[in-house]
């Protein structure tokens, strides 16, 4: 088993708490994760630890169908994701903190990635993954300050 791991940020013009807000309605994904195809919450409630969350991305031509699990939510800090079924095993970690009247948001991803030539083939993955939360890192920001945001 290989680990994949990622961390990109971003600064945003706006306080902690749009961002935050905007982030956390996870259906707002379609719109600046390009990977999202589709997600849906399935849990009940609001967006806290625990809510469950159906999702099908696309990943180097691959659909892929998880449930992610959020396994911490820090309102304004911190929300995480964690598959819980599907493959690849794998974690997203959204990060904000106030910076100079604005927000930085930084993005972490894990994977774990198994099976055949899974260790040569870890740069270009690595690689994709890293190009992919840039991109979309830099749509989200664009879609904030743009007051294009509809949360």
């Amino acid at each position: 088993m290989v680990d994949v791991k990622v961390h990109k940020s971003v600064f945003i013009d706006l306080p902690v708490e749009e961002v935050f807000a905007y982030i956390c309605n996870v259906e707002n994904m379609l719109d600046w994760s390009s990977a999202t195809i589709s997600i849906r919450k399935i849990s009940s409630g609001a967006i806290s630890a625990g809510a469950t969350m159906r999702t099908t991305f696309r990943f180097l031509g691959r659909w892929i169908n998880v449930v992610f699990e959020v396994v911490e939510f820090r309102p304004g800090h911190c929300l995480t994701f964690k598959s819980i079924s599907g493959s690849p095993p794998s974690l997203f970690r959204y990060m904000l903190e106030p910076v100079d009247g604005g927000t930085r948001a930084s993005h972490e991803a894990l994977v774990q990635l198994s099976g055949a030539g899974t260790e040569q083939a870890n740069p270009v993955i690595a690689s994709a993954v890293a190009r992919q939360i840039e991109y979309d890192l830099q749509t989200l920001k664009e879609i904030l300050e743009a007051g294009l945001a509809y949360s």
